[in-house]
């Protein structure tokens, strides 16, 4: 960023107008330089993002996720989508959303999160976001995320339907990264795990 020299003209004494102009200036140069810092530290953070490897994955995911619970809650779809860009124009590469969001979660706005990023997602390769969500853990209270549920389990039919209503909100075709939202201890087994490998091999 260049720095700009602006040229004051006085015509009358400043002191008949009680106008302190070295204030003034001090004060124009102080923004200048908040601004200036701003952009530095944009432009910093964008040169020492780093990438890692998933897991045993051929994904790069950057070492920051942008979390989305309060989209389409405490953000307008609108402020969803800026933050959606500039955290992609920074490369950042990978969303975190979840079938429960936003929050608080309630029967009224669940899934609005998705729909929010599904339409934003229109606009760009979709091989260059990287999708994380996740499905919700055993719940008797949240019945309404299943079709004709009396509990919310982490069976490999609830796993299904969740991926299902969660690729149509998000208008793709695959998740790069299916997560269980809470520890499920009703499964000491570990058959949570085998029923996501189920879902997954499908």
């Amino acid at each position: 960023m260049q720095q700009m020299a602006l040229s004051a003209f006085v015509t009358t004494p400043s002191s008949s107008y009680n106008i302190n102009l070295p204030g003034l200036t001090a004060h124009r140069s102080q923004r200048w330089r908040a601004r200036r810092l701003r952009s530095q530290v944009r432009a910093q953070a964008q040169q020492e993002l780093q990438y890692k490897k998933l897991g045993d994955s051929d994904l790069l995911i950057s070492e920051i996720t942008l979390g989305t619970m309060t989209f389409g809650e405490q953000n307008t779809e609108k402020e969803a989508h800026d933050m959606l860009s500039y955290s992609f124009d920074q490369g950042i590469n990978i969303l975190d959303t979840a079938e429960m969001y936003p929050v608080p979660t309630k029967k009224e706005t669940q899934g609005r999160t998705d729909l929010y990023i599904g339409r934003w997602m229109q606009s760009k390769p979709r091989d260059k976001v990287i999708l994380a969500t996740k499905v919700s853990g055993y719940s008797g209270r949240s019945t309404y995320l299943r079709d004709n549920a009396e509990v919310v389990r982490v069976d490999a039919a609830n796993i299904k339907e969740s991926v299902e209503k969660s690729l149509s909100r998000l208008s793709t075709d695959y998740i790069d990264l299916l997560q269980i939202h809470w520890l499920v201890f009703h499964f000491e087994d570990y058959s949570c795990l085998h029923n996501l490998h189920i879902v997954l091999s499908s």
